[in-house]
């Protein structure tokens, strides 16, 4: 049988037909707002706040007995943050809910069903367990609903509370329910609306879930990968946000980001921690440094510390190729591929700790001009040399003081002066750099102590590097750091330099000699024996391997507490941890030395522990 369609109509609403509809949503809606809220609702909320107001509470006990006092007090609760200070503890919540017998009134539950989810843990900042308490106090009102709710049809807030109550309404629920979002594929603005909790999603419990919706979005995200979550935790509501304990949200964010990346964490990321939370090669005592980083400990600080030392090192030779371009100088341009394999070579062989970027004020122009951003990194300002660039570079054996144009090489066994590594330094002149810097190095390490001052002829200052390591024991792998030809070339010319089977080791007690070769120590100072090859190639020194299995024995200690401890000099065990030992001991955020896990796997690898 053929049937017909169904006919279709449709109705021409009148404007004014809708204006009255919308009169009507309104008046609902301000229905509903007022609803219980009488003259009697008003007197009773002008009692209640002249309690507060003049400190006398003397018939409040009976007072809760009524049920419009319930409803009032709530609803202060809900709408006043100095209504809650003053008069939200345990006592009075309890107090509320023995008077309001046999159950707490719809309305009065529900308020504190918003007041819950609107302020979630920061109850605990007005008395500590009140979230708690609330918790069971909601729950305990639901169970006394159980045979109404359990015999409706109708799926309301009170109906999925009922049932979910004891994950969604725990200190972890905001956790709980992002897992299950994630489990499920779904949305959180989804499952809030699954779960009736419309209107509830702009309060402190929907915060908190967004940030560990946004938390486990970093945790599975690929490593170096950009995501839109990244602009969401950039801005200072969220990011600052509490999340738990002492820590922020934003706290939470850079310790997952960090301890997920091995080496190289990748432009997108490394951008969002600069621009979340600043440079950490700030001065301790800056506030950016207390508030952001401080938190996270100093093991993560010195693995950013290590990824931005790459970034100096780009910095550096950017400006170096910018400027032998803008002066056309040939010399430059023609040394530049050499020094820019060089240092990158360094990096390659994993040699750089640490690094310490100087720019004159055209240097600094022009790579702002280079990256067509704002320059992020932190950087000290060289005050008589507007064209230059310079970088300090820690890489363990030995350290550097590279410059652009004439500006020397100049070449430490250890690190020379704070004044080039400091953090709390922030401008530098060319007498400092070239004669302070020395003077400093040979007051700590003794007059005798060796260093070099290369001229970058552009045939032979390789060389000179080169040699004067291998003179002091320090053997480079120099076909990383040198171009295909232009090893080839070296060979030919110089050939393999001569490593000394004495490595020069300087320390606040002068210099020492040791043989390179651990199974012939020829030792002149006990406290610099080499004992082993540590990750990067360098040798771990006596002294360096008594810290570590003092700190394995003892545990977290002072500077001051390991020196008397090995009844050490608190110089000598200061610049055997910096020179040796950043990679395996680091502190704890009451500046006490412990091992990392670095220190307890090579410790375990040589089987020095179980």
């Amino acid at each position: 049988m053929k049937r017909f369609p169904p006919a279709r109509f449709e109705i021409d609403w009148k404007p004014a037909a809708l204006d009255g509809w919308g009169k009507l949503v309104q008046e609902a809606r301000h229905l509903e707002k007022c609803a219980g809220r009488g003259d009697l609702f008003r007197q009773v909320t002008l009692q209640l706040k002249r309690m507060v107001r003049n400190a006398n509470f003397h018939g409040l006990s009976d007072l809760l007995e009524k049920r419009v006092a319930a409803r009032a007090l709530t609803q202060l609760w809900l709408d006043s943050e100095d209504f809650r200070k003053r008069l939200l503890n345990q006592t009075l919540l309890h107090a509320l809910v023995s008077r309001q017998q046999p159950r707490l009134g719809i309305v009065p539950l529900h308020n504190l069903i918003t007041l819950y989810f609107r302020e979630f843990d920061r109850l605990d900042q007005i008395k500590p367990g009140l979230r708690a308490d609330l918790e069971q106090v909601i729950r305990s009102q639901l169970e006394a609903r159980s045979e109404s709710i359990e015999q409706s049809d109708f799926r309301d807030l009170l109906t999925v509370l009922y049932v979910e109550a004891p994950w969604l309404l725990s200190a972890d629920g905001p956790g709980q329910l992002v897992t299950r979002v994630r489990d499920e594929r779904r949305e959180l603005a989804d499952a809030f609306e699954n779960l009736e909790l419309r209107g509830l999603d702009t309060g402190r419990y929907a915060d908190v879930c967004r940030a560990h919706y946004y938390l486990e979005i970093l945790r599975n995200i690929p490593v170096g990968q950009y995501h839109e979550v990244f602009d969401e935790l950039l801005q200072p509501a969220v990011s600052k946000a509490p999340f738990q304990g002492e820590k922020r949200v934003g706290h939470a964010a850079l310790e997952i980001l960090i301890d997920r990346t091995e080496e190289d964490p990748g432009e997108a990321w490394q951008n969002f921690i600069m621009d979340l939370a600043g440079d950490p090669r700030i001065a301790s005592s800056a506030s950016n440094y207390r508030e952001w980083w401080k938190p996270l400990g100093e093991e993560r600080i010195q693995k950013v510390r290590s990824w931005l030392a790459r970034e100096d090192l780009r910095l550096f030779l950017k400006a170096l190729e910018q400027y032998g371009r803008e002066t056309g100088k040939e010399d430059m341009q023609r040394m530049y591929p050499a020094r820019k394999r060089f240092l990158e070579g360094l990096d390659k062989l994993k040699l750089v700790r640490r690094t310490r970027l100087m720019l004159g004020a055209d240097a600094e122009r022009a790579v702002r001009w280079i990256l067509g951003s704002d320059l992020k990194t932190s950087y000290v300002r060289l005050t008589d040399m507007p064209d230059k660039a310079v970088i300090y570079i820690d890489c363990g054996d030995f350290c550097l003081l590279e410059g652009s144009h004439s500006f020397k090489l100049w070449i430490y066994l250890a690190p020379p002066s704070e004044k080039v590594y400091g953090y709390s330094i922030s401008k530098l002149s060319h007498m400092v750099l070239t004669t302070a810097v020395l003077n400093d190095y040979k007051n700590k390490y003794g007059q005798d102590a060796p260093y070099a001052a290369v001229v970058h002829h552009p045939t032979t200052w390789q060389n000179k590097v080169f040699e004067f390591l291998a003179e002091n024991g320090i053997s480079l792998d120099i076909e990383a750091l040198l171009g295909k030809s232009e090893y080839q070339r070296y060979l030919a010319r110089f050939g393999m330099p001569v490593v000394s089977p004495y490595k020069t080791v300087i320390s606040g007690k002068g210099r020492s000699d040791y043989r390179a070769n651990p199974g012939n120590h020829n030792k002149k100072s006990v406290d610099q024996t080499p004992v082993f090859r540590a990750e990067n190639g360098s040798y771990i020194s006596k002294l360096a391997l008594d810290i570590l299995i003092f700190l394995h024995k003892s545990g977290p200690c002072t500077m001051q507490g390991i020196a008397s401890s090995l009844n050490e000099a608190e110089g000598d065990v200061a610049d055997t941890i910096y020179r040796e030992l950043t990679r395996y001991c680091v502190q704890d955020n009451r500046f006490r030395w412990k091992l990392s896990d670095a220190g307890i796997r090579v410790l375990r690898e040589k089987r020095l522990i179980p």
